[in-house]
């Protein structure tokens, strides 16, 4: 590698070295107070789900589902200043996403909503017609809301309080770090929350794989958890991450043992989302410390060039540096592919990208056009959309060693 690119990886500072999957949390927030959204987001929420406004026109029409698959889309806003910007292929796709999942919300050991800046997800999901479906995690790992009635009481009412009052399309919990000793307090948890949220909201929660080798997955009782959810989503990334050797993130047998599991435990197919992972990690030689790199930053990595595993359906080189040896692991868009077509073998109700901002737009169209032959039939194109004038800059070519 040349000495440029080492230092285009180090120096992207928190734009590019940030948590990759979703088992790790991030550091703790500022509180800040929570804002309310304006009476147009409002109005958005509720209605792009199933309407879209002609252009040019005053009407509206159905919109249609362009694949089988439904697309929950983690955002993650501090990507936004990192060229691209991600919702140019967002806007690009039209009604390839169901949900926006933009990182708002943390729940605290006492029951109470920490909201994280807000950035201009709610503008931009507006415009791009899509529902809000924020994520709430546990602050720095806690379990503290579980552990008693009167907290899992006040963190419930907290979290169905913001979905009424800004209408939500639905939320996103994502709850981790958590022990063995939590599994049925976090069942009791989202019994309530359940119970609680209006009917009209969508119900996501994201799990730990029952495969990943870690204390985490037995918090979650999947079978009991399955009848409160309207979707799960499998975290099926960071076998190997920081902490770990190298290896694949996301090795293609684990991910679809890990999906035999989560069925076997009594998850229905159609509720079940597939996680997939759009970045990698580098490894310096005899160190277990994993820097994260984002896919669109990933590729600038020796121009591209790398070697694809056909086994586990991952990227990866090997190179040496001044004498020190690295590897780096990913999936990319090919990868990606061939996750979504696991999930519609085992006709699984859709998959989960982790996380928007981290792609470019070579990833945007494999991942579309997957997508699109998914579906039993081809969705009709949006009324009175340019899409040309939406498409984003073509992306560098890659070079895959096979």
């Amino acid at each position: 590698m040349k000495k440029r690119t080492i230092k285009l990886l180090t120096t992207l500072g928190s734009a590019s070295i940030l948590v990759g999957g979703c088992g790790l949390v991030a550091g703790p927030q500022k509180p800040a107070p929570v804002k309310k959204a304006t009476q147009a987001t409002r109005k958005s929420a509720n209605k792009a789900a199933t309407t879209v406004k002609k252009a040019g026109t005053s009407g509206t029409k159905t919109a249609p589902s362009p694949a089988h698959l439904k697309v929950i889309a983690f955002y993650d806003q501090t990507m936004a200043h990192v060229s691209p910007d991600p919702f140019t292929f967002v806007k690009a796709h039209p009604s390839l996403v169901t949900y926006l999942s933009p990182f708002w919300y943390e729940v605290t050991p006492t029951g109470t909503v920490i909201a994280k800046p807000e950035g201009n997800a709610a503008t931009l999901a507006k415009e791009a017609h899509l529902p809000l479906m924020p994520l709430f995690n546990n602050y720095m790992g806690t379990d503290g809301m579980l552990s008693t009635a009167a907290l899992r009481t006040k963190a419930v009412d907290s979290i169905v309080q913001l979905v009424k009052s800004n209408h939500y399309a639905g939320v996103q919990i994502d709850f981790q770090q958590l022990k063995p000793a939590d599994r049925s307090l976090l069942v009791m948890f989202m019994n309530e929350l359940h119970a609680k949220m209006p009917a009209s909201a969508a119900i996501s929660m994201s799990v730990v794989p029952l495969t990943a080798g870690t204390g985490q997955a037995g918090a979650y009782d999947l079978k009991s958890l399955a009848p409160d959810v309207s979707s799960m989503v499998l975290m099926a990334y960071d076998l190997h991450s920081n902490g770990t050797p190298p290896g694949p993130v996301s090795p293609y047998p684990w991910v679809q043992q890990s999906i035999n599991l989560a069925l076997k435990a009594g998850v229905s197919p159609s509720k079940l989302y597939l996680g997939i992972a759009d970045y990698g990690y580098l490894w310096k030689a005899g160190s277990g410390k994993a820097t994260t790199i984002p896919l669109k930053v990933m590729y600038q990595h020796k121009y591209g060039a790398y070697t694809w595993d056909p086994t586990n359906k991952e990227a990866y080189d090997h190179y040496t540096s001044h004498g020190v040896s690295y590897t780096l692991w990913f999936v990319n868009d090919r990868g990606a592919a061939d996750r979504i077509k696991l999930a519609e073998k085992d006709h699984l109700g859709g998959v989960g990208f982790w996380r928007v901002g981290y792609e470019d737009a070579q990833w945007w169209n494999r991942v579309a056009k997957a997508l699109n032959n998914t579906a039993k039939k081809s969705a009709p194109a949006p009324t009175g959309a340019k899409a040309s004038a939406m498409a984003p800059p073509a992306s560098p070519q890659h070079r895959s060693i096979t």
